[in-house]
């Protein structure tokens, strides 16, 4: 995994209130009995992270209030039922929450209305997407707009959804991190950074003797080789997209074939509410779980033979 130094706003378990008595032991358990408040006047304290051997590790020791060493193992967990909220470990004991939204003192966390999971299938912001007039970023287009297909020609977009993936939660989901493919590895010009779930079609030599198809799809965490794709965690956090059309279509992305929206039903869990609404006024929800792909689906385990690199 690529990842840059990396900076977390955390609470000092000595700053948050828990207003019920809980009879659960340990914070994890106590967190998701009873909401915590924070203290009037807490400010949250700056750690910085950075990628050790075996994962995460303080960058530099804590400021005083917190007193932890350069080198120790950090943990970020998510407080059950608690979306958005997440308990600190710093070598192996809890040490403080972080939350994915400002928290103001006095008050609770703001929570999210849906938990994020990790069938999250969405391009980057940035990502340039095919058009009849050239590509565009992902991020500027809306439903209505045409896109570029193959094999269908020129298609309107039905919805467009984006979820908003902040740092502290790429720490607790791993499996959104997004996959980067170098130059080249997929046909791309450009850089094309994607989630995990995202899927690319493959259409050389290896479909066909793997897998005895013509053209496959496959989830880009399937061709991690920390060389030509990589998983990278960015500082600032990442926007997701998601691009649906009338039909399953493959879509241009950097020059990359890629697939427009199909979720599974842990990737409609994974929408904010009023995408989820949105998205089920253009397409009851039956409907879109009964969507045929437009090409053959490789799994994670057999997709492990087209590594773009040995």
């Amino acid at each position: 995994m690529v990842a840059e130094r990396i900076t977390v706003g955390v609470y000092a378990l000595d700053r948050v209130i828990l207003p019920k008595p809980a009879a659960a032991k340990g914070w994890a358990a106590r967190l998701a009995e009873t909401l915590p408040v924070l203290m009037e006047g807490a400010t949250p304290v700056g750690i910085s992270l950075t990628e050790g051997p075996d994962g995460l590790v303080l960058a530099e020791d804590t400021p005083p209030s917190m007193e932890h060493r350069a080198g120790s193992a950090v943990a970020v967990e998510p407080v059950a039922g608690r979306p958005g909220l997440f308990l600190v470990r710093v070598g192996g004991k809890a040490a403080g929450l972080s939350s994915a939204r400002p928290w103001v003192p006095g008050s609770g966390p703001v929570l999210h209305g849906a938990a994020l999971t990790d069938a999250l299938a969405a391009y980057v912001a940035g990502t340039r997407i095919d058009t009849p007039d050239g590509p565009r970023p992902v991020e500027t287009l809306v439903a209505g707009e045409v896109v570029t297909t193959l094999g269908n020609g020129s298609r309107p977009l039905r919805w467009v959804g984006r979820r908003r993936v902040e740092v502290v939660e790429l720490l607790a989901h791993p499996g959104l991190r997004p996959v980067a493919f170098g130059p080249g590895a997929l046909g791309n010009a450009r850089e094309l950074v994607v989630s995990p779930q995202q899927r690319v079609l493959i259409d050389d030599w290896r479909a066909a003797v793997y897998f005895g198809e013509d053209r496959v799809l496959v989830a880009a965490q399937a061709l991690v080789d920390d060389q030509a794709a990589r998983v990278v965690l960015p500082g600032g956090g990442v926007d997701y997209v998601m691009l649906l059309c009338d039909r399953h279509e493959v879509l241009l992305a950097e020059g990359t074939l890629s697939e427009s929206f199909h979720p599974g039903e842990a990737g409609l869990a994974a929408l904010l509410p009023d995408d989820r609404a949105r998205l089920a006024a253009v397409c009851p929800e039956p409907e879109l779980l009964r969507r045929r792909a437009g090409f053959p689906i490789v799994r994670h385990a057999e997709a492990r033979a087209l590594r773009l690199h040995p």
